[in-house]
Formats: C-alpha cells, sequence, structure tokens
C-alpha cells in the first residue's frame, strides 16, 4: 500500500511538475554517460546520491506548495515565503548537482571529444539540451 501511494505520488509530479521531468531527464542522461565513461563506483554513487536529493528536493518543493495553496488559497506573504523558501531547497540542490556533476564528468568530455565513435561532445550535448527542452515544454491543455 505504502509503494503504490509513493508510485502515485512519483507519477503525479512527473506528469504536472516540468522541472521534475527536466531533473529526470539531465539525472538519467548524466548517469548514463557516467556510466559509458566508465566512472569508477564511488564517483558513479556520489553522482547517484547527488540525482536523488534533487529530485527529492523537487519532490518536497511540490508538497509544500500543494499544501501552502490548500491551506491558504489566497495570496499571503507568508505562505509565498513558505513556497519560496521550498524552491530555494530546490534550486540549491539543483546547483549542488551541477558542481558535483561537473567535476566528476567534465574533465572526462574534455579527455574524449567524441561520445562514441562519430559522436561528437558537441552534438550529445545539443541532444541533452533538446531533452529538456522537450520535458520541460508546457503542453496544451486536453479537451473533455
Amino acid at each position: 500500500m505504502a509503494v503504490a501511494c509513493a508510485l502515485r505520488g512519483l507519477r503525479h509530479a512527473a506528469r504536472t511538475q516540468r522541472h521534475f521531468r527536466a531533473q529526470l531527464v539531465i539525472a538519467a542522461c548524466a548517469l548514463l554517460f557516467a556510466a559509458w565513461a566508465r566512472v569508477p563506483p564511488v564517483e558513479l554513487a556520489v553522482l547517484t546520491v547527488t540525482a536523488a536529493v534533487v529530485l527529492g528536493a523537487e519532490l518536497l518543493n511540490t508538497a509544500v506548495e500543494t499544501l501552502t495553496d490548500l491551506i491558504h488559497p489566497d495570496y499571503s506573504p507568508a505562505a509565498a515565503a513558505v513556497k519560496d523558501v521550498a524552491a530555494g531547497a530546490a534550486l540549491g540542490a539543483a546547483v549542488l548537482a551541477l558542481a558535483v556533476g561537473l567535476l566528476v564528468l567534465l574533465p572526462r568530455m574534455i579527455r574524449s571529444p567524441t561520445i562514441a565513435p562519430g559522436v561528437p561532445v558537441g552534438l550529445a550535448v545539443l541532444c541533452l539540451v533538446l531533452l529538456v527542452i522537450g520535458a520541460t515544454r508546457r503542453r496544451a491543455p486536453s479537451r473533455p
């Protein structure tokens, strides 16, 4: 039962939160690149934990925002501050993840000008950017 509730929450976040979707894509790409680049297990663990911290912070931010809107649907400076602090925590986790990702992955990207035979790093980065844009793009509301 608890696992079903957690999975329902993850599905809800993936469907409704564009930042969560973007961070899922970024984390997956970073971890796939790390595995391809044969990052040592300890560094791979650090990347994985960092990605999990970002996703967890985004989930908590979503929960805080949803609860704040439920408790105080009208604008309130206090409610806005609660939501801003939660968003700040998620941003802090994302900045930390970016720093860790650069420290671990950038040296490998510089040493290897191609991601795979015939696939330059620039093309791989362009694909990642397009994936993130696609994950964060707002969808038109569906009609009943």
